[in-house]
């Protein structure tokens, strides 16, 4: 899809969500950013870990975004 707006809408590069906590949140295509968010509970949208690992091997990638803090990972024990 293209956006007049932003950047051409790609695939997203995986098939399944990686083992992450965002991964049942929403999966959104961000055309300003050229990237895929996943949407938090409060309607946050975060850019996708694993869309920013495929965007760092190819060459660069921005996680500016608006942020509630939701993408932080929480601790493990």
């Amino acid at each position: 899809m293209d956006d007049d707006a932003g950047a051409t809408r790609r695939d997203f590069p995986f098939p399944e969500a990686g083992d992450h906590h965002m991964r049942e949140w929403p999966l959104v295509w961000h055309p300003l950013r050229g990237h895929y968010e996943r949407t938090c509970p409060h309607g946050v949208g975060h850019p996708d870990p694993d869309d920013v690992v495929y965007l760092q091997s190819v060459g660069g990638v921005s996680g500016a975004h608006p942020c509630d803090g939701c993408c932080i990972a929480p601790l493990r024990d």
